[in-house]
């Protein structure tokens, strides 16, 4: 047999009996081999493609949170007679949507593929909601407390321009409301993203669903401090 590549088919052809000659269709038309050099370029540049697209969709997603984020904080702000409602922070939004593209778009997409991993290191052949569940409990109680909620908090503060003890204040202020909300919203989420959904689709679902959580995050990152936590002054000024 004489095994031609053409149009991503394996055409195969019946020689005659001398070794040379082969019956081939008079319409063929032959192209070289695909080399492997071309071949490993092409997938790069598959994956290029799919990372800037998946950069780029979180990106959006984290802005455009962000930015409903500081709406509904200017419609249900209740302020002081005296005290003038804030202007929008064009800022945060970029900080929020930096982060998110960078960090969802690009640090999640290697990240999601070791949980398969895990969970066949753990159970022989798993079935999809095995994975799943594994992914989920390793995505919620590992990598979200300890690696992206500090990276969160610590990214967004540094492209806002806050010194370190500020971002610090914010992560320990913030973080374990921080985890109780994504533990609500994400356990349910991402078992069905990790069972259900393809892998090469998973980060933009993800991106899809971090709408409606980068709001909540949005807005316990940057709440005001309650009155309680106010000075002893202050309060009884207020009085």
């Amino acid at each position: 047999y004489l095994r031609d590549y053409e149009g991503g088919k394996h055409c195969v052809f019946l020689l005659r009996r001398h070794p040379t000659a082969a019956i081939l269709p008079q319409t063929t038309t032959y192209q070289q081999p695909t080399t492997r050099r071309t071949t490993i370029s092409m997938l790069r540049a598959s994956r290029l493609r799919s990372l800037a697209r998946d950069i780029s969709f979180a990106g959006v997603a984290g802005g455009s949170a962000d930015f409903v984020c500081q709406r509904l904080e200017s419609g249900l702000a209740v302020l002081p007679p005296d005290e003038a409602a804030p202007s929008y922070d064009w800022r945060r939004s970029f900080a929020f949507s930096t982060f998110t593209g960078l960090y969802i778009g690009g640090v999640c997409t290697p990240l999601y593929s070791l949980y398969p991993r895990i969970a066949a290191s753990l159970f022989r052949s798993p079935s999809p909601n095995v994975s799943g569940a594994v992914a989920t409990l390793c995505d919620n109680f590992v990598h979200v407390p300890f690696l992206y909620l500090p990276a969160f908090y610590l990214g967004t503060g540094a492209l806002r321009g806050d010194s370190s003890a500020e971002m610090a204040d914010g992560l320990r202020r913030n973080w374990a409301m921080s985890v109780a909300s994504c533990l609500s919203f994400w356990l349910p989420a991402q078992f069905v993203i990790f069972s259900m959904v393809p892998a090469a689709y998973r980060v933009r679902c993800v991106a899809s669903c971090d709408f409606v959580w980068n709001v909540a995050l949005s807005f316990i990152a940057h709440r005001r401090e309650p009155i309680s936590d106010a000075p002893p002054a202050m309060m009884q000024a207020d009085s």
